[in-house]
């Protein structure tokens, strides 16, 4: 575990560095997404500006139907939030919802899928093409599964198939993947791995990936990850590896009856709307996020060396390309 103790305090410097000086200039901010975000029953102008306060930018929720969707996109504009546009209608009339949302000045892109068999890719490339056919604008989101799925999941023998293939047969504009590796008395012995497998088919493919931070319980080796120090470490390894935006999972927190099937506690917004602990923890990460994008956004990763760490597929792997300011050499 030394490597891992090592890149924490690397990158725990650098956030001190961030956070003791003046903000470093940027032509931008990394985008910070909300997964399962403000229930359509939840929607107000108060309630977005809770969600902006936090440090969010991007909202993913899942709304019954346009019409919720409508007013949601409404009460985010008015605080200058993004919504990534899902309902039921998407679906079954793409052209017609795009059509209809499109010059929403609250709309980021749209949402497809959450970790999909491969054998899902022929229909999801038909679907992206039907919007991309009306708006070519915004993007089309499908978020993978982690290399830790098994073959059933994933529709492959390998891992490295899947994400080729997505790259391959999606017409998207980045890669997203979820890993919430930080359990309980233990991290994950492939999530390094897979940061790697996703950094280097990113750059094949010159598409910049976006990755996650768990900020929520959802089962009995996952009841701790919604420290600020798990949140660091999974943030910080992110960017190093090259991640262009960070996604929170979740924002508010789940039931047995959401999306996911999970029955979560612990997220910054609880299942009764009432603020926990973890809030103020993403609203500390957020700005912590915010003040390096000027060293993060838009950056290529140059090198991650170090030693050869339980999941890593060789020593040290290194990448001549393009950058634009300095190389990150954080050992894994």
């Amino acid at each position: 575990m030394k490597k891992y103790y090592i890149l924490l305090l690397a990158l725990f410097l650098f956030s001190g560095y961030a956070n003791s000086q003046e903000k470093l200039k940027s032509n931008g901010e990394l985008p910070i997404l909300a997964w399962y975000s403000i229930p359509a029953d939840e929607t107000s102008v108060a309630r977005y500006q809770e969600l902006k306060d936090a440090g969010i930018t991007y909202s993913l929720s899942f709304f019954p139907n346009a019409d919720d969707l409508q007013k949601a996109l409404d009460a985010a504009a008015k605080v200058g939030i993004k919504i990534v546009v899902y309902c039921p209608e998407l679906k079954t009339e793409p052209e017609k919802i795009v059509r209809r949302f499109m010059n929403h000045p609250a709309v980021a892109g749209y949402h497809l899928i959450d970790e999909p068999n491969i054998r899902l890719y022929p229909e999801l490339a038909a679907w992206a093409q039907k919007i991309q056919s009306v708006d070519k604008k915004h993007f089309c989101y499908v978020n993978l599964f982690p290399n830790h799925a098994d073959s059933i999941q994933l529709g492959t023998k390998s891992y490295l198939e899947y994400i080729q293939q997505y790259n391959k047969q999606l017409p998207i504009q980045f890669m997203s993947f979820d890993y919430y590796p930080v359990l309980k008395e233990r991290l994950s012995k492939t999530w390094y791995q897979n940061l790697e497998q996703i950094s280097e088919e990113a750059a094949k493919s010159n598409k910049p990936f976006w990755a996650f931070a768990l900020t929520t319980n959802y089962d009995e080796d996952h009841l701790t990850p919604q420290s600020l120090a798990a949140m660091r470490l999974q943030v910080y390894s992110d960017l190093a590896y090259g991640a262009q935006g960070i996604q929170y999972f979740t924002y508010w927190s789940a039931t047995s009856s959401g999306p996911s099937g999970e029955d979560q506690r612990g997220a910054p917004i609880s299942s009764a709307g009432k603020r926990s602990i973890v809030y103020d923890r993403v609203k500390q990460m957020s700005q912590e996020i915010k003040d390096l994008s000027g060293v993060f956004m838009g950056a290529k990763v140059v090198s991650v060396t170090g030693n050869q760490s339980p999941d890593s597929s060789a020593k040290s792997h290194q990448r001549d390309r393009n950058q634009r300011g300095a190389g990150f050499g954080f050992g894994t």
